[in-house]
């Protein structure tokens, strides 16, 4: 049976299109892009210790070093640190706070009184280093407890007992003048942190009522403290080694005079001062 030719063309095309559509390659559909990824953050630094501030209390185990921001003035002249008439330029420290320095110190005749209590240190302005110190003193009362001493390269830090400055005391104390004490945290070569260096030779300090004259060489990093003539310590490797100057109160009553500091002198250094007449 024939179709006519109107009815075979549309199946023709059919055909074709069927054809065309089986030979033709399959293209697998385009995968999306991936999104854009952002690289992950580095992981942050550790952090360094924050850095010791003026007046933080240091650890115990802590070195101190002298305050941020004070520099050492330079001692290119004598200058006398008690003018004979009062305390201008001298503070007293209590418990590690500022007080009144009349509670504890007047002044007579060129002469500071010292009652000694209640317990703290005299402090003078200034850090310094490279110097030579000269300071008299003398025990107004036979006690044999009179204790006190110069208190060398003061910095800021953990105080000891709650009283006591870093710092390194060159002590006066009755039969013991001439020995040298680490205090807090300061330390040198010959004694740690909190402890004492006795002095080299046999007593040279004068009796009760008698004028004694302490001279103390701070030369870089080494102190040397003569008494009455007689060179009787030396210590190094002094940390901290610049600071303030200041003299202990601890609870004895004494008095002092002719309170001054000094260039280096090289031919002729403190240690070699004669003692003054009484």
């Amino acid at each position: 049976m024939r179709h006519p030719i109107y009815l075979l063309l549309p199946m023709v095309l059919i055909a074709f299109d069927a054809r065309a559509v089986s030979y033709a390659p399959s293209t697998p559909p385009a995968k999306p892009a991936p999104k854009a990824t952002s690289a992950p953050a580095p992981a942050p630094a550790e952090s360094s210790p924050p850095a010791t501030t003026v007046g933080e209390k240091l650890p115990a185990s802590s070195t101190a070093a002298t305050p941020v921001g004070d520099k050492p003035i330079p001692v290119t002249a004598p200058i006398d640190l008690f003018n004979g008439k009062d305390l201008t330029g001298w503070s007293f420290i209590a418990g590690g706070k500022p007080t009144d320095v009349a509670i504890s110190c007047s002044v007579k005749d060129g002469v500071i009184a010292c009652k000694g209590n209640p317990q703290g240190y005299l402090l003078l302005a200034g850090v310094r280093k490279d110097y030579q110190l000269h300071f008299e003193w003398r025990w107004t009362s036979a006690n044999p407890k009179n204790n006190s001493g110069a208190l060398i390269n003061i910095v800021d830090g953990p105080l000891q007992q709650g009283l006591w400055p870093v710092c390194f005391q060159a002590q006066t104390k009755t039969l013991v003048a001439g020995d040298i004490f680490s205090m807090s945290t300061a330390a040198c070569a010959e004694a740690a942190a909190g402890k004492m260096v006795t002095k080299q030779k046999d007593t040279s300090e004068k009796p009760v009522g008698e004028w004694n004259v302490g001279d103390v060489v701070v030369r870089g990093d080494t102190i040397a403290y003569t008494v009455n003539g007689v060179l009787q310590n030396t210590v190094t490797k002094c940390v901290p080694a610049a600071g303030k100057i200041g003299f202990q109160l601890e609870g004895y009553a004494f008095e002092m005079r002719n309170v001054k500091i000094a260039p280096l002198d090289v031919e002729k250094p403190a240690t070699q001062a004669s003692t003054p007449k009484n």
